[in-house]
């Protein structure tokens, strides 16, 4: 948890009336659906699964320090003889500031968890993130990418956590003239056990529209 704070302390260092003179005051919420693909590999085999998602996002952004809370929650089914379905419930709370227009960076805990018959898989993740925009089409559309990393970690099973990491690609389109907005991205997280035990990845295509600030 310590060592995600300096992406936030380095960011701050840019000069605050610079970024009160470019970035807007805003809420904005959105909603949407995910197709999830998890795929777990160990050395004694592996399973997969998969499903959908309903998920919401909540955001309110005060020049220049923003706030961005998400969650999802579904259910995935086995796609091999071996996997065991399961419920998916992921949440996430991001503190993020702009060093430029067109760049993020944030910091916070995202938690998921996998729930079977047999008990719950728990992760703790501590990540840090870098968000970057690239406006098309006179702004209508919007390009963006983003990567992570988790500067901490933990997980309910043996023998622990040994990190994770992911990144996410996608496109906004901004309605004319209207607070409408809608969101087509692709995610992929790779999470890992301890001294190669298991590694654990979550794909995942979604598809959100939102209301006011993206």
């Amino acid at each position: 948890m310590r060592r995600a704070w300096p992406l936030l302390l380095l960011a701050l260092a840019v000069p605050p009336g610079r970024l009160a003179a470019q970035l807007p005051r805003y809420v904005g919420v959105d909603a949407g659906m995910s197709r999830l693909e998890f795929q777990s590999a160990s050395p004694s085999g592996g399973e997969k699964l998969s499903g959908f998602a309903a998920l919401g996002h909540w955001r309110v952004v005060l020049r220049p320090v923003s706030l961005d809370l998400s969650y999802a929650q579904g259910r995935l089914a086995a796609d091999t003889g071996g996997a065991v379905a399961r419920s998916f419930v992921e949440g996430a709370a991001f503190l993020s500031v702009r060093p430029a227009p067109w760049l993020a960076l944030k910091a916070g805990p995202h938690l998921r968890a996998y729930a079977a018959p047999g008990g719950t898989e728990r992760w703790v993740l501590w990540e840090g993130r870098a968000h970057a925009d690239a406006p098309l089409l006179d702004g209508e559309w919007l390009a963006y990418g983003e990567v992570w990393l988790a500067v901490a970690s933990s997980v309910n099973v043996v023998p622990g956590a040994s990190g994770a990491r992911g990144a996410e690609v996608g496109l906004t389109l901004k309605m004319p003239r209207s607070p409408l907005w809608g969101r087509l991205a692709y995610a992929v997280d790779q999470a890992r056990l301890k001294n190669g035990a298991r590694t654990e990845s979550l794909q995942s295509v979604v598809l959100t529209a939102g209301f006011g600030g993206r």
